[in-house]
């Protein structure tokens, strides 16, 4: 994919079908006005308790907590979207084995979308398995049989005409897996409920624990959910609405953020959850006191107010982002309570936890910015994220000055991911997944995928590493 071809071309070519070799953002689905849902709230939340006596039936597929912990909890790693894994990743790269969710050996009925891609991430249970979604429809629960060239179906969900779309499934402690789906496609009907999954007790098909319904005109559902430490679970609606939801399903609280929100939102030891919206703001959202049921916005920071020097490069939507207002990037938060994020005009930012701005860092100024989410180095001295346009950045998150830039012929719209001994892994929009020396920047490894990766890597416990393409197929990389 040449680095002229500009990003409006490039994913609407690819809405329209022009090119095989080209493919959507993030969030360049949405192709149709969307004024007229970001208007609309929920406003009837329904929870859908497991029929009677399901909370007895035995599971007898693979639990996470069989084995330990989660490996990857959720997107980015943890609740402040550090990015760092304990584990550490393979630093040369063969293909091991792969599962073709487009071929799954189950049907799939009434598909959310008719695209095979993957542009979401996988979760990691504690005994390997592996949680991830296609935009059809799926989410896939997938064990790697040790040999052979084939992942194996443990089980799968799929609710008929929805899609999670872009989020990352969340994997709780005791092996609930945690994921939101939207009927409607890219319409203003479309409307989200969220799920809690359990493996089934016989079959394939997944085990609902429970499920809230967001109500009509809810929104796309493409945001990937956080838990917090006390197992609450942070999740906005398409149309910008946070809810926190206790583990057995029950709203705690919910609070209007943006009128459009597709990022995982980030929570902060002190509770408060930061989420950034398409429309112009990075907003931080403190929880209600007591018994109370609204949270409230503590602050907003308006990316507008701080554009940087460098002129922008903005279009007219569709796809959304193009126009340089707000983020599609998830925030992450140091140990100082600094909330670091890029933004949709090419900016990167350091934001205090009282919503005064640090520094930002001009990175090369492309169509639709920066969809990355960061990656904190362990001593909290370094930013890592990927842009549209001039490869993967390391940043000096004192003040925000460029410590080296590794340059790809392409985009990249993947997070990073950093492994225990400092290895950094990202996909990007040209097929090729790189790993870095995150001290220096010089590479490791390249491997060609053939196609289009848009998935942040996952690293597993026995250091293999799973990513997906837009092909359709979940990849799981180590060294032979």
């Amino acid at each position: 994919m040449a680095r002229g071809t500009t990003f409006a071309n490039r994913h609407l070519s690819s809405i329209y079908g022009r090119s095989a070799r080209v493919f959507p953002l993030f969030a360049v689905t949405v192709i149709i006005a969307l004024n007229a849902a970001c208007g609309q709230q929920a406003t009837t939340v329904t929870v859908t308790p497991p029929p009677s006596g399901s909370q007895n039936r035995p599971v007898t597929a693979s639990l996470p907590s069989a084995s330990g912990p989660p490996a990857k909890y959720m997107y980015q790693m943890d609740p402040q979207h550090l990015g760092r894994s304990s584990v550490a990743g393979p630093r040369q790269a063969a293909l091991l084995r792969t599962f073709d969710t487009t071929n799954p050996g189950v049907d799939t009925p009434e598909p959310g979308d008719a695209r095979p891609e993957i542009q979401s991430s996988a979760a990691i249970g504690g005994d390997g398995t592996i949680y991830i979604g296609n935009f059809p429809g799926n989410l896939f629960a997938l064990r790697d049989p040790g040999s052979g060239s084939s992942l194996e179906l443990a089980w799968r969900f799929h609710p008929p005409g929805a899609s999670p779309f872009h989020a990352t499934p969340a994997v709780g402690r005791d092996g609930t897996v945690y994921i939101g789906f939207s009927t409607g496609g890219m319409s203003v009907d479309a409307r989200g409920t969220f799920y809690a999954l359990r493996a089934p007790s016989n079959g394939r098909d997944a085990q609902v624990v429970w499920s809230v319904d967001f109500g009509e005109r809810s929104g796309r559902q493409t945001a990937s959910p956080t838990l917090g430490p006390d197992g609450t679970i942070y999740v906005p609606s398409g149309v910008g609405k946070l809810y926190a939801i206790a583990p057995d399903g029950s709203v705690k609280w919910t609070a209007q953020t943006g009128p459009t929100v597709k990022t995982s939102p980030a929570l902060a030891a002190d509770g408060t959850v930061y989420v950034s919206s398409m429309d112009g703001n990075l907003c931080a959202v403190s929880p209600p006191p007591g018994t109370g049921d609204e949270g409230s916005i503590k602050w907003k920071f308006d990316f507008g107010e701080h554009l940087g020097e460098m002129p922008l490069v903005t279009a007219t939507p569709p796809p959304p982002g193009v126009d340089g207002i707000g983020s599609g990037a998830s925030p992450t938060i140091g140990p100082d309570g600094t909330i670091y994020v890029g933004a949709n005009n090419s900016n990167f930012y350091a934001v205090t936890a009282t919503g005064s701005i640090k520094w930002l860092f001009e990175a090369e100024r492309e169509l639709g910015g920066i969809w990355s989410s960061a990656v904190l180095s362990p001593d909290s001295s370094t930013l890592y994220f990927g842009a549209d346009k001039g490869g993967i950045y390391a940043l000096n998150a004192a003040d925000g000055t460029q410590r080296w830039r590794f340059d790809i012929y392409g985009s990249v719209y993947t997070s990073p991911v950093l492994d225990s001994r400092g290895t950094l892994y990202t996909g990007s929009t040209v097929g090729h997944l790189f790993a870095l020396d995150a001290a220096t920047g010089q590479r490791i490894f390249d491997w060609d995928a053939g196609a289009p990766i848009w998935t942040t890597p996952s690293i597993r416990a026995d250091g293999s590493l799973v990513t997906g393409d837009t092909r359709g197929r979940v990849l799981l990389l180590g060294t032979v």
